[in-house]
């Protein structure tokens, strides 16, 4: 879809939250509109503050006996000269329900895994991690999906056929010599199965994904006297997975893992992610009134893993560095720590949260901090930091040019409907 239809798909959607006529039966509507202040970019440049205005909108038409419609997408300006409004349709697809088979068909956000933050097997919605938005999950996006989910006493069952594959969108730093070109994601299939189990306290799902890794691998593609032309390219991936859940009282334990298997050439192959297991596990756990506390290792084993150091090149050595980074594959055993504390004040409308990763051998992690208050039922006020940090040639060392403090006030407003 071209960024013209975008554009207007997304003010389509918006329009419809925003007319009086979404109040008629059958249309339930959501409009959230939104002023940024931010310090920085999340670009890798040393470009300064910026402010941002964007209107985000849901809108679900229930057609009866012939299903749903649903539809999202956002649109947004910025002060910068260079900033030209933009916007993108999050999801737009139809949805009909069969007995025990429910049906969708159209662009579709789909999230796997139950852990918190790390989610080994969540790769089949691209994510666009330049944009501003203080939630990581608004960085994501749906791509065009048939979708079958069986419904039984022995759980779920979801057949996924897309017609083709998406990629994420990445910040790359603007180097002298260094160009980088971005191939269009293949148009060949892929699909995945889930099965997914529910019971007193107990929640798990078995996944299996075969197509293209959303994270793109970095190859240099010519080294000529006037530069070097890097390629982002998707390559073909196979990801068996699976995540539980278990609720103890207030006490929800939680645990994901994904085997990933690529075409990597082995270990001297420098510009292909390489095949990996990768574990997430950990609690939330009430300390106190209103106070929550989570908790979460993570572990990866990456097969076949040699350390670019060993290249003598220096433009190659460089550029297996910033592959490596990119693929959080910098050493064969990796392992860190996340937490999430939270806490709540002023009957639940002040919420103040910490949360972040940190990751070894080689230390580099994320710290965030965020305040969010409920002025009243429509309006709120949002501040927050993020920090990424650790050594340039390590997966959030390379991001700590987008250390960003925002603040964002949001108005949100919901028109129900009483069907048709």
């Amino acid at each position: 879809m071209s960024r013209a239809m975008r554009i207007g798909c997304a003010g389509w959607l918006l329009s419809l939250a925003c007319t009086p006529l979404l109040a008629e039966p059958g249309l339930d509507t959501t409009l959230s509109l939104r002023l940024d202040g931010w310090s920085g970019e999340r670009q890798l440049t040393d470009r300064g503050a910026l402010i941002a205005a964007s209107g985000w909108g849901r809108a679900v038409a229930d057609l009866g006996s012939a299903g749903q419609i649903t539809g999202q997408g956002w649109l947004r300006d910025t002060t910068r000269a260079d900033g030209a409004p933009h916007g993108r349709v999050r999801e737009l697809y139809w949805r009909t329900d069969r007995g025990p088979v429910s049906l969708r068909l159209g662009r579709q956000l789909i999230v796997w895994g139950r852990a918190d933050g790390l989610n080994p097997t969540d790769n089949l919605s691209p994510r666009d991690l330049t944009l501003l938005v203080p939630n990581d999950a608004d960085q994501r996006h749906g791509q065009d999906t048939a979708s079958a989910t069986l419904r039984s006493g022995l759980g779920d069952l979801t057949l996924l056929w897309m017609p083709h594959a998406a990629s994420h969108t990445l910040p790359l730093p603007q180097t002298p010599g260094l160009s980088y070109r971005t191939a269009r994601p293949p148009s060949q299939p892929q699909w995945a199965i889930k099965w997914e189990g529910r019971g007193q306290g107990i929640d798990g799902s078995v996944s299996y994904f075969r197509g293209h890794d959303p994270l793109p691998d970095l190859s240099i593609q010519a080294d000529t006297a006037s530069g070097v032309d890097i390629l982002l390219r998707n390559q073909p991936a196979r990801i068996l997975g699976a995540d539980l859940s278990v609720a103890q009282g207030d006490l929800v334990w939680r645990a994901e893992a994904a085997w990933l298997h690529t075409d990597s050439a082995g270990p001297q192959d420098f510009q292909h992610k390489k095949s990996q297991l990768w574990i997430v596990a950990g609690a939330d756990w009430p300390l106190r009134s209103h106070t929550t506390l989570g908790l979460q290792l993570t572990a990866k084993r990456v097969f076949n893993h040699t350390s670019p150091d060993t290249l003598a090149s220096p433009i190659e050595r460089a550029v297996a560095q910033r592959q490596a980074a990119v693929s959080g594959q910098t050493a064969a055993n990796q392992a860190g720590l996340l937490w999430r504390l939270a806490q709540r004040w002023r009957d639940e409308r002040l919420r103040v949260e910490t949360s972040g990763l940190i990751l070894g051998p080689r230390r580099n992690g994320v710290a965030r901090a965020q305040l969010d208050y409920a002025l009243n039922d429509q309006l709120s006020l949002q501040l927050g930091v993020h920090w990424p940090f650790g050594a340039l040639d390590t997966p959030f060392g390379q991001l700590s040019g987008n250390r960003v403090g925002y603040v964002q006030l949001r108005y949100g407003l919901t028109v129900p409907s009483v069907g048709f």
